[in-house]
């Protein structure tokens, strides 16, 4: 059957002003940063995983992840399933169902260490079904980290452009 959905886990925006953007949730949501990604260039960040902040206490590695593009949108939304089996029974699941595009999965991300399965829905909306993430507090601090390490996958095939470019309005 479907994975049995826990929380909704973290939304990502495409942005052309990636920098702008999060420095508004930081500032105004109190965001504090996990990883900001670059290429090339340290100072060329082309994306930020985002965490509350709940000073000692252990959160989610990110609530918010802002990625570059030149078209501004939802990337997608996630899903924190029960565990590791839920993420491959939902990905059958979807699978069999035949109304869902898989976009991306299974695999295990580098930042964060989700296990991971992304799906498009009829509408052309991206939702993600993970399990296992990591968990830092404010004493982590945050960490600046090529796109190359930051981007990839720890096991599974990397992001292929439909998602990497996705953007819905």
């Amino acid at each position: 059957g479907a994975s049995r959905v826990k929380r909704i886990g973290h939304g990502v925006l495409a942005s052309p002003r990636v920098m702008e953007t999060v420095t508004w949730f930081r500032e105004t949501l109190g965001f504090v940063r996990s990883d900001d990604v670059y290429a090339g260039k340290k100072d060329n960040i082309i994306g930020s995983f985002n965490r509350c902040d709940q000073g000692d206490d252990y959160v989610d590695h990110h609530v918010f992840f802002c990625i570059n593009n030149e078209k501004a949108g939802l990337n997608h939304l996630s899903f924190e399933v029960q565990n590791l089996d839920d993420v491959f029974t939902g990905h059958e699941h979807l699978k069999k169902n035949g109304s869902y595009e898989h976009f991306w999965g299974l695999g295990r991300h580098n930042l964060g260490s989700q296990v991971f399965d992304y799906w498009s829905d009829p509408w052309g909306h991206v939702h993600e079904h993970w399990s296992d993430s990591d968990r830092m507090n404010l004493g982590d601090g945050g960490n600046l980290v090529s796109a190359e390490e930051g981007l990839g996958s720890q096991w599974g095939e990397g992001a292929p452009d439909k998602f990497k470019g996705h953007a819905s309005p």
